[in-house]
């Protein structure tokens, strides 16, 4: 990058944040990005930042880039997506730490890239299928639309199971569609206002099944559950485990 006259400051070295993935510059250079709280963080020059501070020196010369950078980002963007060379998952991805690093909003990404907020967001909700799902969606080349019907499953396991199911089966996009909505007819529903359940299915695996799910959703937000099952002759007992949080006795 070549710094212009006016985008070299002296910043103070305390300000400045580190987080391992700077690189360097040919010319040495301090490369630094305004963050919103008014620190910067370190893009290169991390050798040059470690002499200054070894030197006992409180400021440094560095280049800011507080437009630049996020430009070419955004433009080596457009050009994968032009290409058509980048997967969905990569897309969701870049548009994720353009939101989250750079602190653009959905609308704001949309007017640079010439999408819809709508579709950004729902790219970046695909990053929350859950590692296992991911790395399966990657690897099969399952398309963008049955990745995001697999969001409608709740819980990690349980989209996996499925998406297994769309794999082996080399289901297109209509039957593993039909595949999910088959899954959730066979859910328990809960009956709102009051009034008693009357139960929509006789088969007590499906409630166990349901029950599974909300334990599998614990164990995806990190919550350390478990679940044990006893069958007998008259009636399946169930048994959930969580910790407690909070010093709650």
């Amino acid at each position: 990058m070549q710094a212009r006259s006016d985008q070299v400051r002296w910043v103070p070295i305390e300000d400045i944040d580190e987080d391992g993935t700077a690189e360097e510059c040919p010319d040495g250079a301090v490369l630094l990005l305004p963050q919103a709280d008014g620190r910067y963080r370190l893009i290169s020059g991390a050798d040059k930042l470690s002499r200054y501070r070894a030197a006992g020196l409180s400021c440094v010369d560095a280049v800011l880039c507080p437009g630049d950078c996020l430009e070419e980002r955004i433009s080596r963007l457009l050009d994968r997506q032009a290409q058509g060379k980048m997967h969905f998952l990569e897309e969701a991805e870049a548009c994720r730490s353009l939101m989250t690093g750079d602190r653009l909003t959905a609308e704001e990404l949309a007017r640079r890239t010439g999408r819809s907020a709508a579709t950004i967001r729902r790219k970046v909700r695909l990053l929350s299928l859950g590692e296992k799902v991911l790395e399966l969606v990657s690897q099969s080349g399952v398309n963008e639309r049955t990745a995001e019907v697999l969001l409608r499953i709740p819980g990690q396991e349980g989209r996996l199971r499925i998406l297994e199911q769309i794999v082996a089966g080399k289901l297109d996009f209509r039957a593993a569609e039909a595949l999910v909505e088959h899954v959730l007819r066979r859910m328990p529903v809960p009956v709102q206002g009051g009034r008693r359940p009357q139960p929509m299915v006789r088969d007590y695996r499906l409630y166990l099944n349901a029950i599974r799910g909300i334990v599998e959703q614990m164990q995806d937000a990190g919550v350390d559950g478990g679940m044990e099952v006893t069958v007998g002759r008259r009636v399946a007992e169930v048994r959930i485990t969580m910790p407690l949080f909070g010093g709650q006795r």
